[in-house]
């Protein structure tokens, strides 16, 4: 981390950067980052970091020193992060990732085929300057994954969490102090649950409105015996369980949309009630209905339409009348 800090530092041109200047992004990025453990960077720590980055064995960065005080590249469009990685660390991680292929088999690592398959394909790249094939959607976009593992150190360890947090419906952003239990993912998203400290609740938050976290040693850890995220999780789509009680939710389908919702269930309780002969279907989940079912739903627009429960009926109703009026409203 202090060595991206530094050459995100170096590459900023529009100051210039002193021994000091850097001591201070280091720290404030450690800071950022939760290691709340680490407060001070020494001169001699950051001396020591230019000799490497400096370095063959490191970067081999063209840092210079203008004016006998700020510390700068000689080249304007070098960065440590546009450096190939050598020949023999490609190796190595081929070797790693030859190993992590042979491991996918075993229930321990069920789930990682996807990770294994983009590391194999930038390996490659590298060793063949071919482009790659694997193109992962919204891999650019902030989504907090920065904070998985710290998030996922405090749940392991049991430590309490300060989180400063800023939803998209909030004015100023609020700290939030928890006792972090575990870590959920929808839809490219990450979501953090635990207990408030205040209210004694159980609260969730997206990473990617978080904007710091760090340890908090002014509370104790409080354990909820009666949450089980796998049961928590069990009867809903997405992250929002509320009060309703399961309901079988059954819906029709178009033959192309079928095909699609056979190809990635609604949710794991999916069963195909009935299957006709021009492809079209009807489905039947068991789930909590909750905004995120709703959404999935509307996403495939005029392809499905819902049988029941009723009140699942009315409000999709609802919305389709009141996305219709949009588009026919004069003021459009």
């Amino acid at each position: 981390m202090r060595y991206k800090t530094i050459d995100s530092c170096l590459c900023n041109r529009k100051r210039k950067w002193t021994l000091q200047d850097l001591i201070k992004a280091c720290e404030q990025a450690l800071h950022d980052s939760g290691r709340s453990n680490i407060t001070m960077v020494s001169l001699k720590t950051i001396k020591t970091d230019l000799h490497y980055m400096r370095s063959e064995a490191g970067f081999s960065a063209p840092i210079v020193v203008v004016d006998h005080k700020y510390y700068t590249y000689a080249d304007p469009d070098f960065s440590i992060t546009k450096v190939p990685l050598t020949p023999d660390t490609v190796t190595k991680l081929s070797e790693a990732v030859s190993l992590l292929k042979q491991l996918t088999g075993f229930t321990d690592m069920a789930g990682t085929e996807d990770i294994i398959s983009r590391l194999d394909d930038r390996l490659e790249n590298l060793k063949t300057q071919q482009k790659p094939v694997l193109y992962p959607e919204q891999d650019n976009l902030p989504n907090g994954r920065q904070y998985i593992p710290i998030i996922h150190q405090a749940i392991v360890e049991k430590s309490v969490l300060a989180i400063r947090y800023k939803s998209s419906r909030a004015y100023e952003p609020r700290t939030y102090i928890i006792s972090p239990y575990a870590l959920r993912e929808f839809r490219y998203r990450w979501f953090v649950f635990g207990q408030h400290s205040k209210s004694n609740t159980l609260v969730s938050f997206a990473l990617d409105s978080i904007l710091s976290i760090e340890v908090f040693n002014g509370a104790t850890y409080h354990a909820d015996p009666d949450f089980d995220p796998t049961s928590y999780f069990e009867d809903i789509v997405g992250v929002t369980r509320n009060n309703e009680p399961v309901q079988k939710v059954r819906f029709g389908a178009s033959p192309e949309t079928a095909s699609l919702i056979q190809a990635r269930p609604v949710h794991k309780s999916q069963q195909t009630i009935e299957q006709n002969e021009d492809g079209s279907a009807t489905f039947e989940v068991r789930v909590i209905i909750n905004n995120e079912l709703i959404r999935e739903l509307m996403s495939y627009g005029e392809g499905i339409i819902v049988h029941s429960p009723h009140s699942l009926v009315e409000t999709m109703q609802k919305k389709y009348t009141l996305g219709l009026n949009r588009y026919t409203s004069p003021e459009r």
